[in-house]
């Protein structure tokens, strides 16, 4: 079983074709993540749009199993059936992101949900454990839960594993022989480069940084926000380019992203899962101050971007019934805020909003036709749309010269097309600029690259080379359970 970025396919191990089962429902930012077959082979759930759907194996429509119930890029991923051997059906599965992350457990029978522990990736080892992932600030390696089948509940106190894996990435096959991914660090310890239009490495900058992601430029050109987890939570970093220097700018205990310079390159603005939209000074003086609080109904805030006279503030806002939305703020001169307007509601997901440099114009992604397309829209009102992108797009950006739109098709083609935003809105037709696996995107909430003032150079995250001497192993143990065979539950 695997996924294209438009349909759900299986196909034999031994031989044969692909076989289509149905198509992908629209992905909006949040890709596909995770499967897993029913034990008796009729079924299939997956993770795609921040919820759980199942699908027959046979193929056919795909249905909600599990919706995202308000919250957006926290939505149950990573699903594992259970074994029916006690007569009970149940599937245990991932909600949540960094030290937030928590496995749940759900009676499928009875559609009743628990959760059981902090945590990520499940999956279920016949010598009666649950085996996952750990989660939390600087936590590594794996766990074990003793669990129960029949009463789909623990029996004991989870334990680790003396193994260090990232990520959780295990599985174990039903004769208890478990294998995991020593990946030695792998594409966790990231760095900041600049590509040029031709997609080569021009210059690395800055200094490698965990788990870095959501690249941002300063207005000047000469400092770099992202997200890292350098820290063992997720905070916005602030990178100096003429220095070579790196210095935290948030310490809160909540996971942060999707970090935006304002126009004077004074201020950035940045999400936080449990309040909302902030702003704090980008040199790291005073506190951070909440632009948009978040209403706990109403999901998860985040993508903001600024008008360059500062007077408006756009960002993406989740619902429950319409998915993604984009809303606004209006700033008067003396600071003052209006209250958040909605700009475009739609039963679609719409997100990732970013304001022309002119101010006229708002591009965002939108899944109306069935997929992710980028879009334009005349700002403030709204009336009328262009569509960018001929052949699906995310990550919308424009140039600083108003000249050009950028977005990537599929996971790794950065497309450029030219526009003008002088009087009626007009485009080109889009160019393949590079491929790049560094715009593929680990969180799907930001885009992956900015954009130089000149449209010539673009910053992205990769990976920091690891010693040919130690690649990525799958490592196996057999009979793992034997040292802990003595441990009471």
């Amino acid at each position: 079983m695997f996924a294209t970025t438009a349909q759900i396919k299986r196909v034999a191990i031994d031989s044969g074709d692909p076989i289509t089962l149905g198509e992908l429902p629209g992905t909006g930012q949040f890709g596909f993540r995770g499967v897993s077959w029913s034990p008796d082979g009729e079924r299939i759930v997956f993770s795609t749009q921040g919820r759980l759907w199942e699908i027959p194996a046979r193929g056919g429509e795909p249905r909600v199993l599990l919706d995202r119930e308000g919250v957006l890029i926290t939505g149950p991923w990573a699903p594992h059936f259970l074994p029916t051997d006690s007569g009970s059906e149940g599937l245990v599965y991932t909600v949540g992101l960094d030290d937030a992350t928590r496995i749940w457990v759900m009676d499928l029978e009875t559609g009743e949900r628990q959760e059981l522990v902090s945590g990520l990736r499940p999956i279920y080892s016949p010598e009666g454990y649950l085996i996952y992932g750990a989660a939390g600030q600087g936590e590594t390696g794996l766990r074990a839960l003793p669990f129960s089948l029949a009463s789909l509940e623990p029996t004991g106190e989870a334990f680790p594993f003396p193994i260090s894996v990232v990520g959780g990435s295990a599985s174990v096959s039903r004769d208890g022989t478990l294998a995991y991914l020593d990946d030695a660090g792998g594409d966790d310890n990231r760095t900041l480069v600049w590509r040029n239009r031709a997609g080569e490495l021009v210059e690395t900058v800055g200094q490698p940084q965990l788990r870095m992601v959501d690249p941002a430029l300063s207005p000047d050109g000469q400092r770099i926000s992202v997200g890292s987890e350098e820290s063992g939570n997720r905070d916005i970093w602030v990178h100096d380019l003429i220095r070579s220097t790196k210095t935290r700018l948030t310490f809160d205990e909540g996971v942060e992203g999707s970090p935006t310079w304002s126009p004077s390159g004074e201020d950035i603005t940045y999400w936080n899962l449990g309040s909302g939209i902030r702003r704090k000074a980008a040199d790291g003086t005073g506190e951070a101050v909440v632009l948009v609080e978040r209403v706990e109904s109403e999901g998860v805030l985040f993508n903001s971007d600024w008008s360059r006279d500062g007077r408006y503030l756009v960002y993406m806002e989740q619902d429950d019934e319409t998915l993604e939305n984009i809303r606004y703020l209006e700033f008067q001169p003396d600071g003052d805020a209006s209250e958040p307007v909605t700009f475009l509601s739609t039963p679609a997901a719409e997100g990732v909003p970013k304001l022309s440099p002119d101010g006229r114009f708002l591009t965002y992604f939108s899944n109306e036709s069935g997929s992710n397309e980028i879009y334009v829209r005349p700002f403030p009102n709204g009336a009328g749309k262009w569509q960018v992108s001929v052949n699906g797009g995310s990550q919308p950006r424009w140039g600083r010269d108003s000249k050009e739109l950028y977005y990537v098709e599929g996971e790794e083609a950065l497309m450029a097309v030219s526009v003008s935003t002088e009087g009626v809105f007009t485009l080109g037709q889009p160019q393949q600029l590079f491929e790049s696996s560094d715009l593929r995107q680990p969180l799907g909430v930001s885009p992956t690259y900015d954009v130089s003032a000149d449209g010539q150079r673009f910053v992205m995250v990769t990976p920091v080379e690891v010693d040919e001497a130690a690649p990525p192993k799958i490592r196996v143990v057999q009979n793992w359970y034997e040292e802990f065979r003595d441990r009471e539950r």
